[in-house]
């Protein structure tokens, strides 16, 4: 493995309190980024959780900074001035009167790259409203598939995680810019708009509704009650993948539909394909329409998802500092991969040393 990250010699400070910051400067982190995390006296609110802080704060520095006291901001201010990059996850407003708000910290450092999370933006009509994951979820539209009789709220927090990721994205993008043009840029990521904004493109095509008002695009698409479990079917248009599940399942009198005709005929085809999907068995469903290439997968519980061989194989997962099962960087790079997954720094580990050139915890990079 390189010693030297894709980010190495990039200055991130991180005011962030909440999981959206975390998995930004995590992802820039296992990258090789030098990240500070500003904590208030008594330590970031998810130290308590030490699972998910674990996971988002490895390979990280820490200060404590109390913020409304005068030397404390001074500091932070000093820091902001080393730094190319500055993250903040508080509401509207609050960074502006603990004096890091963008204007004051770009007033010291024009070329750095401001990054503000929020739940729904720094301006508009619901920028002051409080909220979580959830709620975000439902202003954004991803509560209430079509047909259903009460909203569906996921295991994942997608608005945190996608929040976050484009967070990172846009990080990158502006030191791109401000490396080329000396300008840095004030970021406003909305974690409702990130949502709303993949909830949107999903427009209608010709549909059937079945007797639930359940909305029904393409018979062989969506999830399925096994023997044993749930699976997923993801056939939608190809027909050649319609026929090799027919065939597979024994529905050779349904080899040849097209899509239009699958359409037209959604509904009697979904009901005659639920009833025969109901007598398999998940994994020997899966397995024998996978041979045929047929998109299908098992609706995996978590602790079956964290043990998949699968992911253990990409590195998605690995064995921690600590003997653990630890969460790797998401993408991986081929030249400069990224760093393995380290330990989270204890609280104030780093004061007064800020930034500096060897890595986290005191492991060069």
């Amino acid at each position: 493995m390189t010693t030297h990250g894709l980010l190495t010699g990039l200055k991130v400070l991180d005011f962030s309190l909440w999981q959206p910051g975390h998995y930004a400067t995590q992802l820039l982190a296992d990258l090789g980024a030098d990240v500070l995390k500003v904590e208030p006296p008594g330590g970031d609110r998810m130290r308590v959780m030490p699972d998910r802080f674990v996971n988002f704060n490895g390979n990280k520095r820490s200060v404590v900074l109390d913020l409304k006291r005068d030397e404390d901001r001074a500091r932070a201010l000093e820091l902001a001035g080393e730094a190319d990059v500055v993250v903040e996850g508080y509401r509207p407003g609050v960074a502006e009167r603990l004096g890091v708000g963008y204007s004051q910290l770009s007033a010291i450092n024009p070329a750095l790259v401001y990054c503000s999370i929020s739940g729904f933006g720094q301006v508009g009509p619901l920028a002051a409203a409080t909220g979580h994951d959830v709620n975000y979820q439902a202003y954004a539209g991803a509560l209430l598939p079509a047909g259903a009789a009460a909203p569906v709220v996921s295991n994942v927090l997608i608005a945190d995680e996608g929040s976050g990721m484009s967070a990172a994205f846009a990080i990158l993008a502006g030191v791109l810019g401000a490396r080329r043009t000396g300008e840095g840029d004030h970021i406003d990521v909305s974690m409702t708009d990130v949502v709303a904004s993949w909830v949107a493109p999903m427009g209608s095509i010709d549909q059937a509704r079945g007797e639930t008002g359940e909305t029904i695009a393409a018979p062989a698409m969506g999830t399925f009650a096994v023997s044993d479990g749930f699976v997923v079917l993801g056939v939608y248009t190809e027909d050649h993948l319609w026929d090799a599940m027919c065939r597979a399942l024994g529905l050779e009198a349904h080899v040849g539909l097209d899509v239009a005709q699958r359409t037209q005929d959604a509904v009697a085809l979904r009901d005659e394909l639920t009833a025969a999907l109901g007598r398999e068995s998940r994994d020997e469903l899966v397995a024998r329409l996978s041979a045929v290439e047929v998109p299908i997968a098992p609706v995996l519980t978590r602790d079956e998802m964290l043990d998949h061989p699968h992911f253990w194989s990409r590195g998605l997962f690995s064995t921690g500092p600590d003997g653990g099962r630890a969460l790797g960087h998401p993408v991986r790079f081929s030249k400069h991969p990224a760093l393995p997954p380290g330990r989270p720094p204890e609280l104030d580990q780093h004061s007064p040393q800020g930034f500096g050139s060897d890595g986290p915890s005191g492991h060069a990079r």
